[in-house]
């Protein structure tokens, strides 16, 4: 099997994104493998399409990255924890994080080590719990930009936490403290710092917050938590080739568990994909608005593999899944579609949740 990635609908996406953020620069974020996509063919696209900044999540996403031969800025978006961190940060010639004076201190010392100033970003956490200077920290984040002389800071940055909700309340919420902090900054005579605090959902959704950039991942590909409102298209969806066509007789099993038995004589036909490599998983059972989580995860281990009207293509026609979705394989009703082994079935599947294993193709 592989995974298809259409590079026309990545492109798409891109100009969709430029258009609703007009004023904003749009960094592509490449972290998680590209969203399961392939980090270093995604960012060699997105370069040469015009996108500046990628940031990745990860020094290693970042080392492979300029391994192979990817010479756009690159916004490390977590900070360096030790010597070696900072010193490779340096050597790579990346956007650091600084979100403490400790953080500064590191990367201060890796610069004057090697004579080469390093470029960074401030990051404020106004709510997300993970990196960055809280908001009674404004203090210490002066003194980290004032005394790190070879620190060259050209930016300062958050991250929401419930952007795709339906209330707007802790957006609000984690701006007027982004504000706060950045107005402080100001204060204290540190000017033209690019702003950004929007992720996808935020990107596609606020474009108030918009500021000097945006950085968007998922909505590249298409997926996002939020309404699309501005014309995204989904990419990527899995290939496989069928195996084996059989007709069933009527009042027969398919697969585990006695979930599904036909009720009439059924063409079927069956395919190498299952949940090994990602397929009949859904990121709402994990679902960041979920009231039940726990309920919610409970089901799906209850239930597991089992067909959730899930359906795919087959010559042009859909073809339904029936039974639960094995761990290797899966099971089509191809009654009245004209094929045989060898012929591709075409499944939709979000990338995030595709085994690294899978081979992606750009097309």
């Amino acid at each position: 099997m592989r995974y298809v990635v259409q590079k026309e609908n990545i492109l798409h996406n891109l100009q969709a994104l430029r258009a609703h953020c007009v004023n904003s620069e749009v960094i592509g974020v490449v972290k998680g493998n590209a969203y399961g996509l392939g980090l270093v063919p995604m960012a060699k696209l997105l370069a040469e399409n015009g996108v500046k900044t990628l940031a990745v999540s990860r020094l290693e996403e970042a080392q492979e990255l300029r391994n192979s031969g990817v010479t756009a800025d690159i916004l490390l978006l977590s900070p360096p924890f030790d010597e070696t961190s900072a010193g490779t940060v340096c050597s790579l010639d990346l956007i650091a994080t600084v979100d403490s004076v400790f953080t500064a201190s590191l990367l201060q010392a890796a610069a004057e080590q090697r004579n080469t100033p390093v470029r960074a970003h401030l990051m404020l956490d106004t709510g997300f719990g993970r990196f960055g200077f809280l908001p009674d920290e404004i203090d210490a984040a002066v003194q980290a930009v004032k005394t790190s002389s070879m620190i060259r800071f050209e930016g300062v940055y958050s991250h929401f936490y419930n952007a795709f909700s339906t209330s707007d309340t802790s957006v609000k919420l984690q701006v007027s403290r982004y504000e706060l902090f950045v107005a402080a900054l100001e204060k204290s005579e540190i000017y033209g710092l690019k702003k950004h605090i929007c992720s996808s959902a935020a990107a596609v959704k606020y474009p108030a917050y918009h500021f000097d950039a945006v950085r968007v991942g998922s909505a590249l590909l298409g997926r996002i938590a939020v309404p699309n409102t501005i014309g995204l298209q989904k990419v990527g969806y899995a290939e496989c080739e069928i195996i084996c066509v059989k007709m069933l007789p009527a009042n027969h099993f398919v697969c585990y568990g006695e979930a599904y038995k036909t009720t009439k004589p059924t063409l079927t036909a069956v395919v190498p994909l299952g949940v090994c490599d990602g397929y009949g998983l859904s990121k709402s059972d994990i679902s960041f608005n979920s009231g039940d989580k726990v309920n919610a995860i409970l089901r799906k281990v209850k239930h597991f593999g089992e067909n959730e009207q899930l359906s795919c293509t087959v010559n042009g026609k859909k073809a339904n899944v029936i039974g639960k979705v094995g761990l290797t394989d899966l099971v089509l009703d191809v009654t009245g579609i004209d094929c045989k082994p060898g012929d591709v079935a075409a499944f939709e599947m979000n990338p995030t949740l595709v085994d690294s294993a899978v081979k992606k193709d750009f097309v």
